[in-house]
């Protein structure tokens, strides 16, 4: 019985151990006993040790909104209301208009948007007045994939409260940040990440606000 022990023995000597084998394995029990020790005595992460910049959360639009149709701070059916419809549709502003440039893809003319009749509205199907305050029902004849997600949440800004338990969510309107005669997007730089909720967030640790808006 020693004999066969014996040779048992042996033969695990003289197997061939690699020998990068023994440095990975102290290199991970070294890396281990690093991890957990700078988890148990490292800072405490969490939301109260980010500071934001204002910009950053700033709520305001994109674009100022007016609360009617208008240039040059008049209302357009001031002007146009009392000389009735058009009979033609431009593709062009008039030169009293100089300062808008439609570039609008197909969507080339004014009466496409604008109704013509009642030049304080938008044109909605079948010669519809859209009210100002709900320009979204006038993009959403054409952009439909967009107005749904819009009306979904997902397309656009909110701004409010996540749980709407605690306080209204207030969508804004297309034109708050698309410009409605060039409405391309402008890129944006976006934020950096908050460090310290992604820290918590991997650690275990998720802080709540009370009353916290976004």
């Amino acid at each position: 019985m020693a004999d066969n022990n014996w040779e048992k023995i042996t033969s695990f000597r003289n197997t061939d151990i690699p020998t990068w084998l023994p440095v990975l394995v102290g290199a991970a029990f070294i890396y281990a006993a690093w991890f957990f020790y700078t988890n148990k005595t490292g800072k405490q992460q969490g939301p109260h040790n980010f500071v934001m910049k204002p910009e950053y959360y700033d709520t305001a639009p994109v674009r100022t909104l007016k609360n009617r149709l208008e240039t040059q701070g008049m209302p357009c059916g001031d002007c146009h209301d009392p000389a009735g419809p058009s009979s033609n549709d431009p593709t062009k502003a008039p030169e009293v208009h100089s300062q808008i440039v439609l570039n609008h893809g197909s969507n080339n003319h004014c009466f496409n948007c604008h109704n013509n009749g009642s030049r304080n509205f938008f044109a909605g199907p079948g010669g519809a007045k859209v009210p100002y305050a709900h320009v979204e029902m006038l993009c959403g004849k054409c952009h439909g994939n967009q107005y749904r997600d819009w009306e979904r949440g997902t397309h656009g800004r909110r701004n409010g409260y996540w749980n709407k338990a605690m306080g209204e969510q207030k969508a804004l309107v297309c034109i708050a940040c698309h410009n409605p005669h060039d409405p391309k997007f402008k890129p944006l730089t976006a934020a950096p990440q908050p460090q310290a909720y992604i820290d918590a967030a991997l650690n275990g640790q998720i802080y709540a606000t009370p009353g916290e808006k976004h």
